[in-house]
Formats: C-alpha cells, structure tokens, sequence
C-alpha cells in the first residue's frame, strides 16, 4: 500500500545518542506533518545463533520489540507526533537503507558516536557511510545538547551546479523555524576570476533567500588548500555563529572551489558537534522530500 505520510527513519541501538536523535525527530516531524519510524537493527550471527535456544531468541526479541514499542508510545503521547515502531533482523547499514527504501523515507535521523568506540554500532564512518548510500537526506547527531529550534544555519556554497538543492533545503528549515541562514564559502584558491564567479554566485543566492523572506548573511573565509583544514575552518564558523544546523552536500561532480569533496564531508559528519543535513546529489529522488 502506498505511503500517504511522509515518514522520517530513526534507528535506534538504545543509546544515549540515538535517543537524542529521536528527540531532534519529533520537532522535525511536527513541522513536515511527517511521522516517525523507530527502527532497532537485531543483528543475528552464527555465535548469537549458536548461544541462544529458538526460545531464548524469541523471548529476547519480543523483549526488544517490546522495548521499542514503549519508547514510540511515550515519544507520541508528549509531542502529538505519529511514531511506530519496527525491529528487523540483519546487517546495520543494509537493513536501514532497505528499510528506508520500503517506506519512501524522506529523511534519516541518526545518532553518530565517537569513532574510537568500537562496541558503539553507528559511529562516525558507518554514518558517513549511511549518508553515501542513502536515496534521501540524512541528519546526523553527534552532540549531546540538542534544541527543538533551528535560530541559525549554516550553508556552505560552492560553484557547483547541486547548490540549488542545497539552497531549497535550507530555505525549507529557515521558514519552518523562522531561522537565518549564514551562506559561507570558503577559497581555496589564488584565481582571481574563480573568486570573482564565486563572489558573484554567493551574492546571487543571498539575494534569492532574501527574496524569500528569510534573513540571510555572507562570508568568505580562506584556507590552505587541505581538507581537514576546511572542515576546521567551516566548524570554527559555525561555532561562532551559534549554528544549530549545517547543511552540506556529500559528493560534487566540479572540484572548481576543490571544497567538501569526499574527505572533506566525511570530517564534518564525523567531528561536527552541531547537526549535519547531508545530501547525495548523485541520487534524484524517486519521491518528493519533505524538505
């Protein structure tokens, strides 16, 4: 049956952080009229197999979907929001992004946890991961303090033909949060005519979010060109700026700004402590998002 709610995916391993994800869901959801899908990923292998009796797993199992159900049930009753439920048996990342594709997710919420923990299940490259092969945007949440508003934003721009999308985005959660947007850019070269194009491309796209109602400043920063130090820079920024959101694409087909290509997207998903929205560019949607 076709899904008439547009529905936003959070998977949950029961930590601390994915719960903070599925708090950052609920505000998300009230203003998309989306509903939130909770989804724990049981892991099965052949020692879990061979440890436990087909009893045993089924008792553990409903436990877990027990588990999941009360935490949707407390999680709707307080925010007015639709959230279900689901436990599915296989591999993290597989499943999500079949899941995912199932119900037509419009967004992924999830938690990221520090890299150097190797007992955590979603960490840092297994999140970037997940939004390389996501069909839909995915926010990832590795701070610990989160808001249920959005008052800045941060867009980093470059000369890309994909900064349309980005834009729309941002433009989307500036009005649903009635937030700035801070455009950035950051030079990597000593062209004066790239720097040019990339001024007059930025004081363009000011000038369109202002045209949609929404308070919109500029910058232009400079850095060396090596991608640890741009993904700095960008987070030093938005630190300054109080941002509660950075939106970034995941993958460009120019490398004229030669700017968060690769490397250095996967450094701000990994090491961001402010929200990141990212989105593939390499995929066109097969259904509307949300956002």
């Amino acid at each position: 049956m076709e899904n008439t709610i547009p529905s936003i995916l959070v998977p949950i391993d029961f930590s601390d952080q994915s719960a903070i994800a599925l708090e950052q869901s609920l505000p998300l959801a009230k203003i998309s009229n989306s509903k939130v899908v909770l989804l724990h990923v049981l892991r099965v292998s052949k020692t879990w197999l061979g440890i436990f009796s087909s009893e045993e797993q089924y008792e553990l199992k409903d436990k877990i979907t027990k588990r999941l159900q009360d935490m949707a049930s407390e999680a709707a009753s307080r925010s007015g929001v639709v959230v279900q439920s689901m436990v599915r048996d296989g591999k993290l990342l597989e499943t999500i992004l079949q899941v995912s594709a199932e119900l037509k997710t419009h967004l992924i919420v999830v938690g990221t946890h520090p890299s150097n923990n190797f007992r955590q299940k979603l960490m840092g490259h297994n999140a970037y991961r997940l939004v390389k092969e996501s069909e839909c945007p995915v926010l990832t949440i590795k701070g610990k303090h989160h808001k249920h508003t959005c008052e800045n934003i941060i867009l980093p721009l470059d000369l890309t033909k994909e900064t349309r999308e980005k834009v729309s985005n941002a433009i989307y959660y500036a009005k649903a949060f009635n937030a700035k947007i801070h455009t950035v850019s950051v030079i990597t070269t000593k062209s004066d005519e790239l720097k040019k194009k990339l001024h007059a491309q930025m004081k363009m796209v000011v000038k369109h979010i202002q045209q949609q109602g929404v308070a919109c400043a500029w910058n232009v920063l400079s850095v060396k060109n090596e991608s640890e130090k741009i993904a700095q820079k960008l987070l030093e920024y938005a630190k300054e700026k109080d941002a509660d959101l950075v939106v970034i694409m995941t993958q460009q087909e120019m490398e004229i700004a030669g700017y968060l290509i690769g490397s250095t997207a996967a450094e701000i998903i990994s090491t961001s402590e402010i929200p990141v929205l990212s989105i593939n560019p390499k995929f066109k949607y097969k259904y509307s998002p949300i956002i």
